[in-house]
């Protein structure tokens, strides 16, 4: 399967799951798919997502958005390190 559409299909999954399953299931679905593909940019905007549909947080406001690009961050450097 083309990957453009297998990234497509994963993006609804991943966005159905943000909407119905717990926030640590999400979580471990999206680093899952950010150690399999390259750049999965897409769990930036999954915690964005997260952020406002359920943190009513108004002391940290994007905490999930944070957590969620420090995550790629930290997975793109192990990938790196990984392949030299």
């Amino acid at each position: 399967m083309n990957t453009t559409v297998e990234r497509l299909i994963l993006f609804v999954v991943v966005f159905l799951s943000v909407l119905y399953m717990p926030w640590w299931l999400t979580l471990l679905v999206c680093i899952a798919l950010a150690f399999y593909y390259p750049l999965y940019l897409e769990i930036i905007f999954f915690g964005f997502i997260f952020d406002h549909l359920f943190l009513a947080s108004k002391e940290v406001p994007y905490l999930t958005l944070g957590i969620t690009a420090f995550i790629l961050i930290v997975i793109s450097f192990i990938r790196i390190n990984i392949r030299r």
